[in-house]
């Protein structure tokens, strides 16, 4: 099993950037100088963000960071807070889905752009993201206004900025995002919920977590030249998920939430009515129509409406909504009664998952489509890379394996394919055919002969994986065997490590037959849904027999 051996290349991000190239950027940025932003331009910019002139700050903001010329030019960054304001606005509802102003998406859209220069620029350790990207979450026993108080003051003393450099806004406040989520893990597992059951706020969530994985891993990177991966900003992440296996899990169903009543009640929303829609302005007499003013019978027409408000009416409204929604939902092969379902509930999510409970269908867009499935897996790639360096942050390699496979292998077989024969790469070689071993365990005949190894080579693929078929009769597994062996073939091809010859022509074929013939000798006569599940994992097993043919064939 090559687990602790393994040696990683780091690529997270597209695979368009090789480790090198990495460094050679990293150590350009180095040579510009970073200073504070000058007193006069801090006020005008903080005036602007505490106005909501969002967008004028930010074309300030960016201004002084690309000012100058050559990369020995100086920039300029502002205090932390800013940068953690400027975090929030990039998905806060109020700026992005709960509204149709223009300038508020804008100004959504001028943050996200900030940040990314920022980050292209300068670096996260160099911007000190990781103080700026600090979670408070959510206490029982504390205010929020205090809490709010607390983390404003430290963020002004962690820049060492002066009193009059403190931003009075409600988006550093309590209506920031490091203060609504509990932890960094809470926003990961709800934005990939949003994947699958709410779609318009996963429109703006990814865009967020892309940023944070770009952050994440520009700072591992750093820290791994130090030498100090402990103290990155996915480590200082980790920390508060505590001891225990049952703790380490938490951290997987966020990573693999799927939008389930289970999922969305661990990973629920970050802000009240984050998922409401903006009013339509042709329905809503609040937007669309005058109303007259009444001051008899306290109705004050369009004085203090606030669109973008929400009402203690509005909230129990849609409080309630959900909750009957929750209420009437059941698992996929239930009976389902979705016309009780209020009108005003996502009907994104009505459509998604009517679809799977009326085609069975387990497919990839079930799972939130393959730019979640891409989001989950720079994750689980950075863990790994993270854990091979300093075992001590998280979990040991082979631990952190283990932990995969227990979640990874109940998985859909068109989501579970994604993952072991994915269509971009973000792990190492090594690390992949790590992991593709680990679930083999799990998966494999009891006949096949163990292997401990920590370098599998082809001799190894021929004696120990190719011949043998799935423990079970089922022919998900069996599909699920061949995608594992399909892929340690290819990882061999494109190491170099093959060579054309007629066991290793035979291994494949005779594992492609023990898998037909388990199937066919066990199976049982499915009905309903099952039988489309048990179709597409026939039809599964003979493209990947066929394309490991083909692999062996072009060898020749």
């Amino acid at each position: 099993m090559g687990v602790k051996g393994v040696a990683f290349a780091s690529r997270y991000e597209d695979g368009t950037r090789s480790p090198q190239s990495r460094r050679e950027h990293r150590s350009q940025r180095s040579n510009r100088q970073i200073k504070p932003l000058p007193a006069q331009i801090l006020d005008h910019c903080s005036i602007c963000l505490e106005e909501q002139l969002f967008s004028q700050a930010f074309s300030l903001l960016s201004n002084a960071l690309t000012s100058g010329s050559g990369l020995t030019s100086a920039t300029y960054v502002p205090p932390v807070q800013h940068l953690a304001l400027a975090a929030t606005l990039i998905v806060h509802p109020k700026l992005t889905t709960r509204t149709t102003a223009p300038e508020k998406h804008a100004a959504a859209d001028d943050a996200l752009h900030y940040l990314i220069a920022v980050v292209k620029l300068l670096g996260s350790c160099d911007a000190e993201l990781a103080k700026a990207f600090d979670f408070v979450g959510k206490s029982q026993s504390t205010s929020r206004s205090k809490r709010a108080a607390n983390r404003r003051s430290a963020l002004t003393v962690e820049c060492g900025a002066a009193d009059d450099a403190k931003l009075r806004s409600p988006y550093v406040d309590g209506d920031a995002l490091w203060t609504n989520a509990d932890d960094f893990w809470s926003v990961v597992g709800w934005a990939l919920n949003c994947s699958v059951a709410h779609k318009h706020r996963w429109e703006r969530w990814k865009v967020w977590l892309d940023l944070m994985l770009c952050v994440l891993d520009d700072d591992l990177q750093g820290h791994m030249a130090t030498g100090s991966v402990s103290e990155s900003l996915l480590a200082h992440y980790l920390h508060p998920i505590g001891e225990g296996r049952n703790n380490k899990r938490r951290l997987m169903r966020a990573i693999l939430a799927d939008g389930k009543q289970r999922s969305l009640a661990e990973f629920h929303e970050i802000w009240p009515n984050e998922t409401k829609l903006p009013m339509e302005k042709d329905n809503d007499t609040r937007i669309g129509k005058k109303r007259k003013l009444d001051l008899d019978n306290n109705d004050f027409g369009d004085y203090y409406d606030n669109s973008d408000a929400d009402s203690p009416d509005d909230s129990l409204q849609e409080s309630m909504s959900a909750t009957g929604f929750f209420k009437g939902a059941r698992s996929r092969h239930g009976p389902d009664d979705w016309s009780a379902r209020d009108a005003s509930d996502d009907d994104t999510t009505a459509s998604i998952l009517m679809e799977d409970k009326d085609s069975g269908s387990r497919s990839i867009n079930a799972f939130g489509g393959i730019e979640s499935i891409h989001v989950r897996q720079r994750f689980l790639a950075m863990l790994i890379a993270l854990c091979h360096h300093d075992p001590t942050a998280f979990l040991d390699t082979e631990d952190l394996f283990d932990l995969l496979t227990e979640f990874l292998r109940p998985l859909p077989l068109p989501v579970f394919q994604q993952f072991v024969l994915p269509t971009t790469t973000y792990l190492d070689p090594d690390a992949h055919s790590s992991l593709n071993q680990m679930l083999l365990r799990a998966l494999l005949s009891n006949n096949a002969p163990a292997y401990d190894e920590n370098a599998l080579t082809q001799d190894d693929f021929e004696t120990h994986y190719a011949p043998y078929p799935a423990n079970t009769t089922g022919v998900t597994d069996n599909a699920k065997v061949s995608l594992i062996i399909e892929d340690l073939l290819r990882l061999l091809w494109h190491s170099g490590k093959l060579a054309p010859s007629e066991k290793l022509r035979n291994a494949v074929e005779a594992g492609n037959d023990a898998r037909r013939e388990k199937v066919i000798s066990g199976g049982r006569r499915k009905t309903g849904a099952k039988v489309v599940d048990a179709e597409e994992a026939v039809a599964t097993l003979e493209h990947s027999a066929e394309r490991m043919r083909l692999c062996v064939a072009m060898l020749a």
